[in-house]
């Protein structure tokens, strides 16, 4: 009943909205480039600093086995750009074009998917969630990730449906260069190898040998990647439960009615809709979608790997999935309601991410500096912090040397408690007792210590 209600709906859809749901897609990555452009210009993150500096340095530091493998192309493209400007908007404008470029791919992606109507849907969905946007904003190599496993993806259905040899090639050239834009692109290949499993016989044996490729070019970055202490800014834990329920509702922007209509989309096309879509279409969103999520739990079993940044590139797959189930809705004022809902959850969820203040280093400094009082010294803490302390104070303003009778602290840290373990080595308590504490932000303390003349610990 629902098959045939939905197939009506769509005979008595005119050519022109086909054209209408494309231009969507084209307004969709424009509005994905604005949303992230808005919070472009706010103080980098400690890890935004790191990156850029690292971007900074000559090009033999951003040899792929001579620095972290997975992020070295994202760096290569960093150094050259950053001849144009080093400012804080300006470093962000590769990540903020490869969202835009995602956002309007995925429109392609799930029109020939999906149809038209679904496709331009999930493009608005992917230009609203406020995880895309959050990885468009951030000099990091995130959004570049994403865009990749959009690229390849596409790429596959492409290469499926034609069967052309070209299509093939470039699939196996962008699955292989995709980890050394960011590790996270290793996640979506076990989707292209479930998508392979449904296709027809001759897309199975090229895919498989362009997978198959792909793959054993990306095999030694992946292992690099497994086998490297990860100098994490925050080390992971191993995840809860409550850490996987919080990782799926960042995926999916923290929009409930989002992943709701996702789980529409996936009951929709095991139902057969939309009828158009090809039988390996089911099994590659759906483990584009959670596949990321269970390889991370995976390799938490043998040490913590559950970051939740990595699954940015699920938001596509649950972008198409909620794409196809709004298409999939018999009645327009149905979709418009779904639609609507999703839409000003997402409106909310962007908004808040604008408004928050998770680690304001040009405000810390200035605030270090307005309390210091003359002869004092302003200590940062932990040692690496030091890069994006300079970024706002200079290189000789802050020290990682504790001396004198009182010090000004500026701390990043997780929590108040790591907060406080992080000062005392850096002032190398008993030497010195803390007198006052200010959070300014959810990553910044700053901290008053002052002398006890007791022996250095």
């Amino acid at each position: 009943m629902l098959l045939e209600a939905v197939t009506a709906a769509r005979a008595r859809t005119p050519a022109s909205a086909g054209r209408a749901w494309t231009l969507a897609g084209i307004a969709a990555a424009l509005l994905a480039a604005g949303l992230a452009g808005i919070g472009a210009r706010r103080p980098f993150s400690l890890e935004e600093a790191e990156t850029v500096v690292h971007a900074g340095r000559g090009w033999r530091a951003l040899a792929p086995f001579e620095a972290d493998p997975s992020g070295s192309a994202y760096a290569a493209l960093l150094h050259g750009w950053l001849e144009v400007g080093v400012s804080e908007w300006l470093a962000r404008v590769p990540s903020i074009a490869a969202l835009a470029a995602a956002t309007a791919l995925v429109q392609l992606l799930g029109a020939r998917l999906l149809g038209r109507r679904a496709g331009g849907l999930a493009a608005v969905a992917l230009a609203t969630s406020a995880f895309a946007v959050g990885a468009g904003r951030t000099a990091d190599p995130l959004a570049l990730g994403l865009l990749a496993a959009v690229l390849a993806t596409w790429l596959l259905a492409v290469a499926i449906e034609s069967e052309r040899v070209l299509a093939w090639v470039g699939y196996a050239l962008v699955a292989a260069a995709g980890v050394y834009v960011h590790a996270s692109f290793s996640l979506v290949l076990p989707a292209h190898a479930a998508a392979l499993a449904f296709a027809p016989r001759a897309s199975r044996r090229a895919g498989a040998v362009a997978l198959a490729a792909g793959a054993a070019a990306a095999a030694p970055v992946v292992a690099l990647v497994l086998v490297r202490a990860r100098h994490l800014i925050d080390p992971l834990e191993q995840p809860s439960l409550g850490d996987v329920g919080r990782a799926v509702h960042d995926a999916s922007g923290r929009n409930a009615v989002l992943l709701v209509l996702a789980a529409g989309g996936m009951a929709a096309l095991a139902a057969g809709l939309p009828a158009a879509a090809e039988a390996w279409v089911l099994p590659l969103l759906a483990t584009w979608a959670a596949g990321p999520l269970v390889l991370l739990l995976v390799l938490s079993i043998a040490r913590p790997s559950l970051d939740p940044r990595y699954l940015v590139v699920c938001a596509p797959a649950m972008a198409l999935l909620a794409g196809a189930g709004l298409a999939s809705l018999p009645l327009r004022e149905a979709l418009v309601a779904a639609l609507a809902a999703s839409l000003a959850l997402a409106t909310v969820r962007v908004v808040q991410l604008e408004r928050s203040r998770t680690e304001d280093w040009r405000s810390g400094v200035a605030a270090a500096f307005a309390v210091r009082r003359p002869g004092e010294r302003v200590v940062v803490a932990p040692p690496r912090a030091l890069t994006a302390f300079a970024r706002y104070a200079g290189p000789e303003r802050g020290s990682l040397v504790a001396r004198g009778p009182a010090l000004v602290v500026l701390v990043r840290a997780a929590d108040a408690e790591a907060a406080l373990e992080l000062a005392r080595r850096a002032v190398r308590a008993p030497a010195y007792a803390l007198r006052d504490e200010r959070r300014l932000d959810e990553r910044l303390w700053l901290q008053r210590w002052e002398s006890t003349g007791l022996a250095a610990g």
